[in-house]
């Protein structure tokens, strides 16, 4: 990768968006039809935030609510990132892995007119793979093991919302609190 890229010439052009008011339904539809994972949320036709797949399924889909009472607003990311097409590819690599994101609206003198995903970052510049491979690394290394996560126990095949590893398995508090465990 040239040092001096710019995120205008990695991103993707046009940008697909929801209003923010929209159901989840209609944001999973859009993302269906267009074979995407993310969509920019606007209001107004100004970007407001940022839904995701994992968004439908870590907070409508595991917290049990209606996706279709369910509106965009309430499930989106809210910190919003934006670069403007000017802004050097590796800054903006940067400040996705620092923040945990993997696409950014791009903007032009406030107007929205594309995006950068983690994967145009990857087809330009394959090192980004490396750096994001040893933040892995660093996060599971500092990472303690029994922290409590929500998910499926391994053991009763429950869901649960306090979820931790014992033994080598993710386990309910029912499950831990057993003599087999």
């Amino acid at each position: 990768m040239e040092s001096e890229a710019t995120i205008k010439e990695v991103m993707t052009d046009g940008v697909i968006a929801v209003e923010k008011d929209k159901s989840v339904v209609d944001a999973a539809k859009i993302l269906r039809e267009e074979g995407i994972r993310g969509l920019v949320v606007v209001d107004q036709g100004e970007a407001v935030g940022v839904i995701v797949c994992r968004d439908l399924v870590y907070e409508v889909v595991s917290k049990g609510k209606n996706p279709k009472q369910t509106s965009v607003e309430e499930v989106m990311s809210k910190d919003l990132i934006v670069a403007e097409e000017q802004e050097l590819l590796n800054d903006v690599a940067m400040a996705m892995i620092k923040n945990d994101i993997s696409r950014v609206p791009v903007v032009r003198q406030d107007m929205l007119v594309g995006i950068v995903t983690q994967s145009d970052i990857l087809r330009a510049w394959p090192g980004f793979a490396e750096i994001m491979e040893e933040k892995g690394e660093l996060e599971q290394a500092a990472t303690p093991r029994e922290t409590m996560t929500s998910g499926v126990c391994e053991d009763c095949e429950n869901y649960s919302e306090d979820v931790r590893e014992v033994n080598g398995m993710q386990l309910c508090p029912e499950c831990r609190d057993s003599p087999e465990a």
